[in-house]
């Protein structure tokens, strides 16, 4: 039994027992939901990812088809994109033709492009509709070839990603072929989404629902001629795309290898600007176009899509709600539920214990379920912001900049520990040992276990 099945077991087992048991002693109707949410996101996180499929490599593409490069670009540094360009002109497959597609609209860039044998295209337009996947849409219109990779200004591509990957589409219902992303950063740094990229995306596959993830990726150019282009509707296309995609009976294929390498956010803000927008990006989705009722979907696809809004869910409202409802119980000696105290620790404790452990060893011990729980105050906004349905300017996320010192962007988390750790001191000295305090202190410990990383990364930039 490997390392996921042992975990996921133990993890699932306890999470069902403890919800078994909470349904029996008639907690508040609030915090039995809150309580269900939360176990409900591990049973989507196990159920959607107990099977993987691992794929590297298709193999060539016996008709050596036109392959068409798009570079996308706008406020990008001028030094990384060279790189891009560089690499993508050294790509080994003698029927490409790379388009530099500039939202910039900048001199320096044209050049770097017509030096380099290659085609530049910039809109008209890009100002009023200052999105990828309009600029995606006009290279698609100016240009021909079977297939499309898409590769970011900051990505450099391996040179043996088409002869590689092509194979792929030689099933003709596959639409997207998307890669794992690499990034030049420390083994341990939560940008490499082990998580994401080695489980959730591996368990999508098995389950024909594994999504572009914006650069590296390929697409067939009859598929997104059939649903119109790059879609437009949502903030960015790479997710979106897929979801439509998906819904029309196309496949995709998940390879779990790196074909690009680039930078990632460090800065404080950046991570926020960058991880704020996908948040929103998917929940506009969860709340407007929800997959439970989309059509074409099958069950699997709808879970799969379903998990990704949800975890922003619970990150941005319900974990801070917990948060909220953990400290005023200690300050007003409250107790949430008022009988079976002892088997409440005997249940709760030991199952989120184990979900902890469970998202920190498959992660390689990446901080990136704290960073992901500890940045509920973006999430939290994103979440507003996708109720008001209408679509934001997309702003490119800085990268290969010098990472600073940002403690002020972290206030809400600092704040929040400051009240929780009062909280604890009061009850303590006003009330004494009770089980208020000993339940609540545990979940008081758990919300510095997750906040504290950002906090320390706010102050010391080499952290996480």
């Amino acid at each position: 039994m490997n390392l996921f099945s042992q975990l996921a077991g133990w993890t699932l087992a306890t999470n069902l027992i403890y919800i078994f048991w909470l349904s029996f002693v008639h907690p508040p109707l609030f915090f039995f939901i809150l309580e269900c949410a939360v176990v409900l996101l591990n049973i989507l996180f196990i159920v959607n990812n107990r099977k993987r499929t691992y794929v590297l490599s298709g193999g060539p593409y016996s008709l050596r088809p036109i392959v068409d490069i798009f570079i996308t670009i706008k406020n990008e540094n001028i030094s990384l994109f060279e790189k891009t360009l560089f690499a993508a002109t050294k790509i080994l497959y003698p029927n490409k033709r790379i388009y530099v597609l500039d939202d910039g609209n900048r001199r320096e860039i044209e050049e770097l492009t017509e030096k380099n044998g290659c085609v530049y295209l910039t809109r008209k337009d890009s100002s009023l509709f200052p999105y990828k996947a309009n600029n995606l849409n006009y290279g698609l219109k100016n240009s021909y070839g079977n297939f499309i990779l898409v590769l970011d200004a900051d990505m450099v591509a391996s040179n043996n990603i088409l002869d590689n990957l092509l194979g792929f589409f030689n099933e003709e219902k596959v639409a997207i072929v998307a890669t794992r992303q690499g990034f030049n950063l420390d083994r341990k740094d939560f940008n490499h989404d082990t998580l994401f990229y080695e489980y959730a995306q591996t368990g999508k596959n098995t389950f024909n629902a594994a999504i572009s993830c914006g650069s590296g990726v390929i697409y067939r150019r009859s598929a997104l001629e059939k649903i119109g282009g790059f879609q437009e509707w949502n903030i960015v296309e790479d997710l979106y795309t897929s979801y439509v995609l998906h819904s029309n009976g196309f496949k995709s294929i998940y390879v779990s290898q790196s074909y690009t390498y680039g930078d990632a956010p460090t800065n404080i803000s950046a991570i926020y600007k960058q991880r704020g927008t996908w948040a929103q990006d998917t929940l506009r989705i969860f709340i407007f176009r929800n997959p439970l009722f989309q059509k074409g979907l099958s069950f699997f696809q709808r879970t799969q899509y379903f998990e990704m809004g949800f975890v922003y869910i619970v990150s941005g409202l319900i974990f801070p709600i917990m948060y909220s409802i953990n400290m005023i119980s200690l300050l007003t000696n409250n107790p949430i539920i008022d009988v079976g105290k002892e088997w409440y620790l005997i249940f709760r404790i030991p199952a989120f214990i184990l979900s902890i452990y469970m998202f920190k060893k498959l992660s390689h011990e990446e901080k990136s379920v704290q960073m992901w729980a500890g940045l509920f105050p973006i999430f939290f906004v994103a979440f507003f912001k996708a109720l008001l349905y209408k679509k934001p300017v997309y702003k490119v996320t800085p990268k290969g900049l010098s990472p600073t010192s940002s403690y002020m962007l972290v206030w809400p988390q600092i704040t929040l520990l400051i009240v929780g750790i009062f909280s604890v001191i009061f009850h303590l000295i006003t009330y004494g040992i009770t089980w208020v305090f000993i339940i609540n202190s545990f979940w008081i410990c758990v919300m510095i276990y997750y906040n504290l990383p950002i906090i320390i990364k706010s102050i010391d930039i080499k952290y996480i």
